[in-house]
């Protein structure tokens, strides 16, 4: 038996003071009596000015002393315990994804029962047992390292709040296989509700899932017709019992419908709202039945759906260019070999002109749109530096370029310009650039400077995640990348053409300035509706849904993989420790029962 804490031993001070107010005498008082009966007692009043007497055995007094050290004994917490960490190292893994919010009994949800679970494992800690705490989701949160301090390690675990993010303790067990191959000598405890695996890392997991019935709003969309709205919601039911329930539609916060659903155990279908009348932005549709899981139970969207960029190309052969284009749903792509042809086009308007080597230009450009010249030298935005041969080339760090910067890759031959002050180089050779993006006189201009079958870089997967930027800075003129993702992904927000930095409003009224354009917005944790404000009262919209991924919630099972043999598996429903507090205080209270009985009868 252990116990959590010891100051409570300062409360058996309690004692020597309940014995000293038995020894006090209480003040004689004078009562006039009919009879002298009584007087062989009298020897005690004669010592009545004294204020000590002898100690007597008292039934009260010993159940008072018992019950004051009952109670300091159930204020020390003592508990056993079925596991004792002999690690000089442990690590504590809790997952925080959207599915840890599911509610389970006693309004408690899954994080709540794992918060206990960690924080009951931490007592069974030797004092010389450094812990590191880390909070798992699509994001990984190291909250405290390899700390000794027991309080600080408590308070760690305390502050890992739900998140509304999908996900896993993947990100943790990375982490902990790092420092497993620094011959850091590691106990890893995973507190989650995904099948995970420890590998060959010596660990324990305490498996949190178990069946819960639950019915998720997994997306709404719109389409117009004849001047309306169809609108549709998907429903899913998760549990293992049909599911009824109305889906109510908002539009702007207004109540503009209600749809009712019947789905057996496990299926899926679609609602639809036909002939909505409705001009505002945004639509949300909300369950009004509450269920295991409440983040699942609505979704939104933008009303009107986001049009698509229009782009032309002038190119003689460029399958490269135009499947990476084509991977991109937000692009719509006509293409031409003829410049002749591309001038009379191009009068139809479209948002980028994609111009594909010199004997390509047309002797005149289109006056409105943004331009991307590969190869070719219009003449009037920047001129060539110099012919290269046969060199590496570099992608730069860039917003055009994020998380494929760094990479290398050969050309045959390359025309280099100076790069103009008013652009963004996203290729790097040596002094000059292979390739820019930037605005000048209020249109998005980009250069590559060299034919993309004289390299290898079409070949990389880098390839299409960078058409995919470039895309999406020049070939839509709305400032958002899309106008739908969920919680926690990131949304790309493009330059604008007059150069105004915009505000972007959250769910719950929040705003944020955006001081320099184009911008990763991240900050997508809030589900609801985002509104980007920008000048002369524009405005651009996309909506933030939950993840419905993690709304499956069932037991899981631990994946088994070779070498976890020093994993141990817990279910969650089993305790770790057991606490003996609840059954002192029940002790405690009968005894003051007794207690009382005996005053009353005395």
């Amino acid at each position: 038996m252990r116990f959590m804490h010891f100051w409570p031993l300062f409360l058996l001070l309690l004692i020597p003071i309940v014995i000293i107010m038995y020894l006090l005498k209480q003040k004689a008082v004078s009562h006039p009596v009919p009879s002298l009966f009584l007087w062989n007692e009298m020897y005690r009043n004669k010592e009545s000015d004294t204020p000590w007497e002898k100690l007597k055995k008292n039934k009260l007094l010993i159940i008072q002393i018992i019950t004051i050290l009952i109670l300091v004994f159930a204020l020390m917490s003592p508990y056993t315990s079925s596991e004792t960490a002999t690690s000089e190292n442990v690590v504590l893994l809790i997952d925080n994804s959207g599915s840890m919010s599911t509610v389970l009994t006693n309004k408690k949800t899954r994080l709540d029962y794992a918060k206990n679970a960690a924080k009951e494992y931490v007592k069974t800690l030797s004092d010389d047992t450094a812990v590191t705490v880390i909070a798992c989701s699509d994001r990984t949160t190291s909250l405290l390292s390899g700390s000794l301090d027991k309080s600080a390690i408590l308070n760690a675990i305390d502050s890992i709040d739900e998140t509304t993010l999908a996900g896993d303790c993947s990100g943790g067990l990375s982490i902990c296989q790092g420092l497993v191959s620094g011959s850091v000598a590691l106990t890893v405890n995973a507190f989650t509700d995904s099948p995970i695996s420890l590998g060959s890392m010596s660990g324990t997991i305490y498996n949190f899932s178990s069946h819960a019935e639950n019915v998720s709003l997994d997306y709404v969309s719109s389409a117009e017709k004849d001047g309306k709205l169809i609108i549709l919601a998907c429903v899913t039911n998760h549990g293992t019992s049909e599911a009824k329930g109305d889906i109510n539609l908002y539009g702007d916060g207004n109540l503009l419908n209600v749809s009712s659903y019947s789905l057996p155990a496990g299926q899926t279908s679609i609602v639809y709202f036909n002939d909505t009348d409705f001009k505002g932005t945004f639509l949300k549709a909300e369950l009004n039945t509450p269920d295991a899981l409440d983040l699942d139970n609505s979704a939104c969207c933008v009303s009107v759906a986001k049009k698509s960029g229009r782009v032309l190309m002038l190119t003689s052969r460029n399958l490269y260019l135009k499947k990476a284009i084509e991977l991109n749903e937000n692009i719509t792509l006509h293409e031409t070999n003829d410049p002749e042809t591309f001038s009379g086009t191009a009068a139809e308007g479209y948002d980028l002109y994609i111009i594909d080597g010199q004997e390509m230009l047309p002797k005149e450009l289109p006056a409105e749109g943004n331009l991307l010249f590969i190869r070719c030298n219009p003449g009037q935005y920047f001129e060539p530096a110099e012919e290269l041969e046969n060199l590496y080339l570099k992608l730069e760090d860039s917003p055009y370029t994020t998380g494929i910067s760094g990479h290398t890759f050969g050309v045959t031959s390359v025309t280099t310009v100076e790069q103009p002050i008013w652009s963004k180089s996203f290729i790097d050779a040596g002094k000059d650039s292979a390739g820019f993006i930037g605005e000048y006189d209020g249109r998005k201009i980009g250069y590559i400077g060299f034919d993309l079958h004289s390299t290898d870089l079409p070949l990389d997967y880098r390839f299409p995640i960078l058409i995919w930027n470039l895309m999406t800075e020049l070939g839509n003129s709305d400032l958002l990348s899309s106008n739908t993702l969920f919680c926690g992904q990131s949304i790309r927000i493009n330059a604008s053409s007059d150069n105004t930095s915009p505000s972007i409003s959250y769910p719950n009224g929040k705003k944020k300035s955006l001081e320099e354009l184009p911008f990763l917005f991240n900050d997508t944790d809030l589900p609801g509706a985002y509104i980007l404000e920008k000048a002369e009262g524009k405005t651009e919209a996309f909506a933030v849904n939950f993840d419905t991924t993690e709304s499956r919630l069932v037991s899981q099972s631990t994946v088994s993989m070779p070498g976890d043999s020093k994993t141990v598996v817990v279910d969650a429903t089993a305790a770790s420790s057991k606490s003996y507090r609840p059954l002192i205080i029940i002790l405690l209270l009968l005894i003051m029962a007794v207690e009382w009985i005996i005053y009353i009868k005395d």
